[in-house]
């Protein structure tokens, strides 16, 4: 081989090699390298950087540079610090590499520790924020084109109470081609309560920066949800956007806890899920058109949402073609500790405190054509949902049910501070009812036939349960005309003496029409007394006396049929037939009462027991609140 040939393979191979060396990877100890480095860093970024550990060299097919154990911090040297530990690589631009500048094309922090602000006026990330905003405004072309975060740690106040929380596993992928006007968020974190990704894409930076609508898609995963959103956003006069979005989630109640906000009657709430179009500026969201979704609901409408300082609010008018409200009545009766599964002692020392549930404003309209209460339907409903810090207010503007117009309302107010105790109220009327197909619904057996109307109005106030329980006052009315009583015969009953026909047949036959029915409850101090009880037919009459025990739930009373025979020789009228009615609710007995009908004081103590008593018992309603409670 020639001498010619030799050297030109020489040079060759010395290039190869070059090249090659070029692309490896070069420890180097040169302090002057991150002293150049963070020059350029404080000038385009104002962050400072110092390394303590290693520093390699990549000078192919880009410059990179990878510091070891770094510290970043802004302004200079002794400002605070941003992040800390981990590498960091800097892809750098050749071309102002060489002209003795520093670009950065791509920068990688791993393994590092970054710190937010720590309290209230803390400056750190403001500057950078600030520089960085400017550069993508002014469209020069000096940004990064990529940051990397990689198995990072964030620690920063937490926003729902201003402690200290630190977040692991942060990896966060910021990608902005040179090519493209899009800018794309990927990543995710872990905390205590679990795991979030976000992912955020087709966002035009310079547009957003410079004044101007940039287009966006978004997603939001963690534990208990996920949220999606797209549409067009400004930071003109204020963060605004636009578009369509949903937001899902299996617990409520869980999802508002991890972000230190509250909604009204959330503990009522399971899995919830909004979409569709929304316009949002200045902490308010308003939902032009929305289709709202829980446990098996689907309703329509529209609303708004405000998200202040200290209490969220929302109001809404949304509508349903079917609408099923037992899981909402399920959840109320195992919160009061009305649900078979709590026990006496459990349900009695149930709180009736509101503050889990008012932790937001809320004005919710509704309206169904069917809906449905466990068996019961009702038709052509129309109600309402305030809250306030101070109460709820519930409202049934009207409802079919059974052939009947239902109405009430209830409220519960706590005024006074924590330690006052919870008023509630109840109002509620109806006419039309046909009371024995709605017991039918129930399960229960259709006793009674006819068109019913009545009327409630009671009040009380408590700590817990029992104590309200001891504390209702009021009257609660019923009436019936033109009716019957199924599965008894009292006209027989009368003619055997008080006893009950033998048989099933007998029961399945037996009916007592009447011409008219009616009782009438005054409450006090938990007990209802029946101040009128009567029923009316062609062949005899009946009356009915006694109490209802509320925080006892038991039933205590009397009742006496008398029939319209005629008089015997001696003008003596026949002799009425007694019945003691007695037990628990859910375990009332009837017998037949031997003797005189008792009158007087005798009359008073059957149909009150000991365990009814109270001070004043024996004295008009009306004063009774004046006696002194007695004591041992």
């Amino acid at each position: 081989m020639s001498l010619r040939r030799t050297l030109s393979a020489l040079a060759l191979g010395l290039v190869a090699a070059g090249l090659v060396a070029a692309c490896l990877p070069w420890s180097i100890e040169a302090p002057g390298t991150a002293r150049f480095v963070s020059r350029g860093l404080q000038q385009g970024w104002g962050v400072a950087l110092a390394a303590r550990g290693r520093t390699e060299v990549v000078l192919l097919p880009l410059p990179r540079i990878v510091f070891e154990d770094v510290r970043l911090t802004e302004g200079d040297a002794a400002g605070p610090v941003l992040a800390a530990g981990g590498n960091l690589s800097l892809q750098l631009g050749l071309a102002a590499l060489l002209t003795g500048r520093v670009e950065v094309d791509s920068l990688t922090l791993d393994g590092s520790e970054l710190v937010l602000p720590q309290e209230a006026g803390d400056p750190r990330w403001s500057a950078a924020a600030e520089r960085l905003t400017h550069s993508i405004a002014g469209a020069d072309g000096d940004r990064p084109r990529r940051i990397i975060l990689a198995r990072c740690a964030l620690k920063g106040r937490d926003p729902r109470d201003g402690t200290l929380q630190t977040a692991r596993d942060v990896d966060l992928t910021i990608s902005w081609p040179a090519w493209s006007e899009s800018l794309a968020v990927n990543g995710g974190f872990r905390w205590s309560d679990g795991s979030a990704r976000i992912t955020l894409t087709d966002l035009r930076p310079y547009a957003l920066f410079s004044g101007g609508e940039s287009p966006f898609t978004a997603a939001l995963t963690w534990p208990t949800g996920s949220l999606s959103a797209q549409g067009n956003g400004s930071l003109r006069d204020g963060l605004k956007a636009s578009g369509t979005g949903s937001l899902q989630t299996r617990s409520l109640h869980k999802t508002l806890a991890l972000t230190g906000g509250g909604l009204a009657l959330s503990p009522f709430v399971e899995d919830f899920a909004v979409e569709g179009s929304f316009e949002a500026a200045a902490g308010q969201i308003q939902f032009p058109s929305v289709t709202v979704r829980s446990d098996g609901n689907v309703l329509e409408g529209a609303g708004s949402a405000t998200f202040g300082p200290k209490r969220n609010a929302v109001q809404a008018t949304l509508a349903a073609e079917n609408l099923n409200l037992s899981p909402l009545l399920a959840g109320l009766l195992r919160l009061t500790g009305f649900d078979r599964a709590a026990d006496d002692a459990a349900r009695h020392s149930r709180s009736l405190e509101l503050r889990p549930f008012t932790g937001g404003d809320l004005d919710l309209r509704i309206s169904a054509g069917n809906a449905r209460i466990g068996p019961v339907q009702l038709t052509d409903l129309a109600s309402s949902v305030l809250v306030r810090e101070d109460g709820i207010e519930a409202s049934l503007g009207r409802a079919n049910v059974r052939g009947g117009m239902v109405k009430g309302r209830v409220s519960l107010a706590a005024d006074g501070g924590e330690a006052a105790p919870t008023r509630v109220k109840a109002q509620g009327s109806f006419d039309g009812l046909d009371l024995g197909a709605l017991l039918d619904d129930l399960g229960q057996s259709r006793w009674v036939l006819g068109a019913t109307r009545g009327s409630l109005a009671l009040e009380g106030a408590g700590h817990d349960v029992d104590a309200l329980a001891r504390s209702v006052s009021g009257r609660v009315a019923l009436e019936s005309a033109d009716g019957a009583l199924s599965g008894l015969d009292l006209a027989d009953v009368v003619h055997r003496g008080g006893a009950v026909a033998p048989g099933a047949l007998a029961r399945r036959n037996g009916r007592t029409p009447f011409e008219h029915a009616a009782v009438t409850l005054l409450f006090a101090d938990g007990v209802g007394e029946i101040v009128e009880g009567r029923l009316a037919s062609r062949t005899l009459g009946a009356s009915l006396n006694g109490r209802v025990a509320l925080a006892d739930r038991r039933f205590q009373a009397q009742a006496e049929i008398l029939s319209r025979a005629t008089a015997s020789a001696d003008g003596a009228s026949p002799p009425a037939t007694l019945f003691e009615i007695a037990g628990p609710w859910d375990a009332v007995s009837v017998r037949a009462s031997a003797g005189p009908r008792p009158t007087g004081d005798e009359a008073r103590q059957r149909a009150a027991p000991d365990s009814f008593q109270r001070p004043g018992a024996d004295l008009p309603l009306g004063i009774r609140a004046y006696v002194p409670a007695t004591g041992p």
